[in-house]
């Protein structure tokens, strides 16, 4: 068992629910997509108010607003993100996925998540003895 399963899966093997961890990222990308388009709803209309009220909202507000924007970039690089991570999994990496969701405050998402869509894992092109650097300095 590799040392990333040892950490992802508790003492009690009765008490966990292994998933793909693939399938886990790829429930992951879905739901922050799902936000992401949320965000990008709310930012519309935020921009319209914005138009139409300029004249009694302050800069400060204005700019706290315009966060959104921000917002919602971050939300499509980090869907994009687990996608990405999603596919370079290899099928064999397995997750606790009710370990994972433990803590979750929001049952039906700890609940999608811990299911990761039900799908099955698509392998990866990689062989799964390569490491992958994710994040390169400079």
């Amino acid at each position: 068992m590799s040392t990333f399963q040892r950490a992802a899966v508790p003492a009690e093997a009765d008490q966990h629910q292994e998933m793909a961890m693939a399938a886990l990222l790829r429930q992951l990308a879905h739901e922050l997509g799902a936000l992401q388009l949320m965000t990008a709803d709310m930012e519309s209309s935020v921009d319209d108010m914005i138009e139409r009220h300029a004249g009694v909202l302050d800069a400060r507000s204005i700019q706290n607003l315009q966060l959104l924007d921000i917002l919602n970039q971050t939300l499509l690089a980090l869907a994009t993100f687990a996608g990405n991570a999603a596919s370079l999994s290899c099928p064999e990496w397995r997750i606790d996925g009710k370990a994972v969701t433990a803590e979750l405050k929001l049952a039906s998402l700890a609940q999608r998540l811990a299911r990761g869509g039900g799908g099955a894992a698509k392998p990866a092109a990689q062989s799964c003895d390569q490491s992958y650097e994710l994040f390169a300095d400079g």
